[in-house]
């Protein structure tokens, strides 16, 4: 029951995910080897902001944040990427910090 629950949810990840999991990897693999499977891909798609610094602030927003985010946001950020609004937080620049705020607060989570 364990293994075809394990084969379910593989099957289950790899469409809802548009095939993220790596091919050839098997759903019926040990225990140890479907876990990293799942942290890589849990990782790809976490919404910590400290966690996707290569990522658009607009396509992290669209994807983990409420859209009532976007009447604050300086919009001026909205191009840059997560890692150089964390650089403009650190020298001081004040739209950074409040992007940066923004971001983080837990109340426009999805």
């Amino acid at each position: 029951m364990k293994t075809l629950r394990r084969a379910f949810i593989a099957g289950v990840l790899t469409l809802a995910l548009g095939g993220l999991v790596a091919p050839g990897a098997s759903a019926l693999a040990p225990a140890g080897a479907a876990d990293v499977r799942a942290t890589t891909v849990s990782a790809a798609l976490s919404c910590r902001a400290a966690d996707n610094h290569d990522e658009i602030a607009a396509k992290f927003i669209s994807r983990c944040k409420k859209g009532s985010i976007r009447r604050e946001f300086p919009t001026d950020r909205l191009s840059r990427s997560l890692g150089q609004i964390y650089a403009g937080k650190q020298a001081g620049d004040q739209d950074d910090v409040k992007a940066w705020k923004l971001l983080n607060d837990r109340r426009f989570d999805k």
